[in-house]
C-alpha cells in the first residue's frame, strides 16, 4: 500500500508520520530528500549558475540559509530554485519507494509506504497513491508551533502560512487532474484535524488507516 501524507505549515505532518512508523510504515520524507537533492552535483551546479557563488559555503557546499533568504520574497527566484531541486527530489522519492517495496517483497510482508510531502500536490504521483491523509490544524495553533519550532516572529510565520493559501483546493484539483490523465478515480483524501495532538491525533490517524484498509479491500 502506498499513501501520501500532507498538510500545511506546522499542521503536524511529522507527528502523524511518527505514529505511522510506530505501526510498521516506511515513511519517506520529501523535505529531507529535497535537502539530499541539493547536495548532488547536478543540483549544486545548476543552483550556482542561477544564484552565483554567494550561495556557496567555504567547503563548496550550498548555503541553504542564503538560498532561502534569496527566494523567500522573490517568487521568480523561488520558482527557479524549485525547478532545479523538485525533479531530482521526486526521482529520489521514486527510488525510495521502489526500494521499500522490494524490501517488503523480499521479506514476504505487505508493503506499507507513506510519502510525507508538503508539496504532494505538485509531485506528479497522486494517481499512484491508494489514499492521502491531509493533516489540518487551526491557524493560531500553527502560528504558535511555527514560532516555537522555527524561531520565527509572528510576521515570518504569517508569511509562511499565507504562501500556502488555497492548499486544500490545489490538492484536490491536482488529484483529480492526475487521476483523469491516468484513467482512474482519484485517491480518497482523508482530512484529519490536529488541534490537540498526542493521543487525539493518534486515534485519528488509526481511524484513517482503518478507513483506507476498508477502501482497499473493496477494490
Amino acid at each position: 500500500m502506498l499513501i501520501g501524507l500532507t498538510g500545511g505549515y506546522c499542521a503536524g505532518k511529522n507527528s502523524a508520520c511518527a505514529i505511522l512508523e510506530a505501526r510498521g510504515w516506511k515513511c519517506i520524507d520529501a523535505d529531507l530528500l529535497g535537502r539530499e537533492a541539493m547536495r548532488l552535483p547536478e543540483a549544486r551546479e545548476a543552483i550556482l549558475r542561477r544564484f552565483g557563488p554567494g550561495v556557496a559555503l567555504p567547503d563548496g557546499s550550498l548555503d541553504r540559509r542564503a538560498i532561502a533568504e534569496l527566494v523567500f520574497s522573490d517568487p521568480a527566484a523561488l520558482a527557479d530554485q524549485e525547478a532545479i531541486v523538485h525533479p531530482i527530489a521526486i526521482r529520489l522519492i521514486g527510488e525510495r519507494i521502489a526500494a521499500a517495496e522490494a524490501a517488503a517483497r523480499a521479506e514476504g510482508r505487505e508493503s506499507l509506504v507513506c510519502v510525507n510531502a508538503a508539496l504532494l500536490h505538485r509531485s506528479g504521483m497522486l494517481a499512484r497513491l491508494d489514499a492521502v491523509i491531509e493533516i489540518r490544524a487551526p491557524i493560531l495553533i500553527r502560528l504558535l508551533r511555527g514560532m516555537r519550532r522555527d524561531g520565527e516572529g509572528l510576521g515570518g510565520a504569517l508569511r509562511r502560512l499565507t504562501r500556502q493559501r488555497g492548499f486544500a483546493a490545489a490538492l484536490r484539483s491536482a488529484a483529480a487532474a492526475e487521476s483523469a490523465r491516468a484513467g482512474k478515480p482519484p485517491p480518497p483524501i482523508i482530512g484529519l484535524r490536529n488541534g490537540r495532538g498526542g493521543e487525539v491525533l493518534e486515534a485519528a490517524v488509526l481511524e484513517a488507516l482503518l478507513a483506507i484498509g476498508k477502501q482497499a479491500a473493496r477494490h
